[in-house]
C-alpha cells in the first residue's frame, strides 16, 4: 500500500500531522509519537552490493532478493561496497563545500527561476514543502538530463541527434565557478552507471531479465541536486525542515550524505524512524513512478530533513527516471489476483504534474497556471 493517503481537510491539532508533497494537492498524515507503539519497520536495513559485478547471476540475484524484502517493507536501504572510491566521495563533498561558501551574487547569477527546467541555484527558503513553515531551511543546485550538454554525449548514447525543437540547456551554471560544473560532472560519470546497474537489479528482483527495463532508460530523466542544509536555529518554528517531508517523484533515488545526521523516514505507522549517515553508503529509496510500476508492493517512503546537530550538514541525491516518452506500465507479477492491468502512465505527462505544484513560485509555473492540468506537457521545461 502507498504510504501517500490523502485527506480532504486539515486535522483540528496540525502538530499531529505532518505535511507532505505527493502531488497537486494537499496531502497528510497523522504522526505517532510513540515509538514503542509500531509494528513497522524500526531500521533500514543495510545491503552489500559488493558483488553487483560478479559474473555469477546467482550472486547478482541474491542481492536483488534482498533489496525485494527492503523495498517492499521499508522503501529504503543502504546500499554498501558499491565501487566508488572514497576520494571521489571526499571530492564531491569538497566541491558542494566550495560552491556553497561562494558569495550569493554570484549563485545568484544562476538562480532556477532564469531556467525553464528549474534547475540552478536556489537559495534559503525558496521551496516551502510545508506550508506551516516559512519555508525549507537549506540551498540548493540542481543539474539534470539535457541533450545538448556535450559532457552527456546524447548522440553516443541513443545513436541519433537531439530533437530540433531544444535549442537552449536545460541546465544553468554561474559564470564565476567554472570548477563547479567540472565537479558535478565527475560525480555523474561515476554515479550514472551505477545507477544503471542498479536498474538490472531491480530487474532481476521480480525475476525479469536484467535487460527488461533497459529500454525505457535510452536517455533517462535524471537530476543531481547538491544540498547544504545549516543547523536549525534552537529558537525555530515548531514545523521548521532542512527539507519538509517528501515522496520523490523519480523512479529511484541514491543519496550521498556527510557525517552530520538529519534524514527521518515516515514508516507505515507514522513513526519517524532516524537513517542516519554510514559512511561508505549510499542511501537508496523508492520513487513514486517505481511505485506506481510495482502497484505498490514497493514503497515510496514519505522523508524529511530536519539538522538539528549544529554543525553544517550536505548531501547529494541523484534522481533517476524513464526516459520522458516512456510509459509506465504494472508489471503483471504485481497484480492481485483478479485486478485489472491499470492504464499505462506516460512518464513525462507524471513528472510534469509533480513538478509543477512543487515549484509554484517559479515563473515557469506562473506561466501555466491557467493551463488546465490535463494540458500540461513536458514540453513546458524546455527554453523557448
Amino acid at each position: 500500500m502507498s504510504t501517500t493517503s490523502k485527506t480532504e481537510t486539515i486535522p483540528s491539532n496540525d502538530e499531529d500531522v505532518v505535511y507532505f508533497h505527493s502531488g497537486s494537492t494537499a496531502t497528510y498524515r497523522k504522526i505517532n509519537k510513540d515509538p514503542n507503539s509500531t509494528g513497522s519497520f524500526t531500521s533500514i536495513p543495510t545491503i552489500d552490493i559488493s558483488a553487483i559485478n560478479s559474473p555469477n547471476l546467482q550472486d547478482r540475484k541474491k542481492i536483488a532478493r534482498e533489496i525485494y524484502n527492503a523495498c517492499t517493507t521499508s522503501g529504503f536501504f543502504y546500499a554498501s561496497n558499491h565501487g566508488i572510491p572514497e576520494a571521489q566521495q571526499n571530492d564531491i563533498f569538497d566541491t558542494m563545500k566550495h560552491f556553497f561558501d561562494v558569495d550569493l551574487e554570484a549563485k545568484m547569477e544562476a538562480h532556477a527561476h532564469k531556467n525553464a527546467a528549474m534547475r540552478g541555484y536556489e537559495p534559503m527558503l525558496e521551496t516551502q514543502l510545508d506550508p506551516r513553515t516559512k519555508g525549507d531551511v537549506k540551498e540548493a543546485f540542481s543539474m539534470g538530463d539535457c541533450v545538448i550538454e556535450p559532457e552527456q554525449d546524447y548522440c553516443g548514447q541513443t545513436g541519433h541527434n537531439p530533437p530540433a525543437k531544444i535549442a537552449k540547456p536545460q541546465n544553468i551554471w554561474p559564470s564565476a565557478t567554472p570548477w563547479f560544473r567540472e565537479g558535478m560532472y565527475r560525480y555523474y560519470d561515476a554515479v550514472y552507471p551505477l545507477a544503471m546497474k542498479l536498474v538490472k537489479l531491480f530487474a532481476l528482483a521480480f525475476d525479469l531479465e536484467e535487460d527488461a527495463f533497459e529500454k525505457d532508460f535510452r536517455f533517462p530523466i535524471w537530476g543531481l541536486r547538491a544540498l547544504h542544509y545549516p543547523p536549525l536555529p534552537p529558537d525555530s518554528e515548531a514545523n521548521a525542515n532542512g527539507l519538509g517531508a517528501h515522496a520523490d517523484f523519480s523512479w529511484f533515488t541514491m543519496v550521498l550524505q556527510d557525517k552530520v545526521a538529519g534524514l527521518e523516514v515516515l514508516n507505515r505507522d507514522g513513526v519517524w524512524i532516524e537513517a542516519p549517515p554510514k559512511e561508505g553508503t549510499f542511501v537508496v529509496n523508492v520513487g513514486q513512478y517505481l511505485e506506481r510500476q510495482t502497484n505498490g508492493k514497493f514503497v515510496a517512503t514519505v522523508h524529511r530533513v530536519r539538522n538539528k546537530t549544529g554543525e553544517r550538514r550536505y548531501s547529494i541525491p541523484f534522481f533517476l527516471s524513464q526516459d520522458s516518452d516512456a510509459d509506465i506500465e504494472v508489471l503483471e507479477s504485481c497484480l492481485e489476483p483478479g485486478q485489472e492491468k491499470p492504464p499505462p502512465v506516460n512518464v513525462g505527462d507524471l513528472y510534469i504534474r509533480r513538478l509543477l505544484p512543487a515549484r509554484k513560485k517559479h515563473p515557469t509555473s506562473t506561466k501555466y497556471r491557467d493551463v488546465p492540468e490535463e494540458d500540461w506537457s513536458y514540453d513546458f521545461l524546455y527554453a523557448k
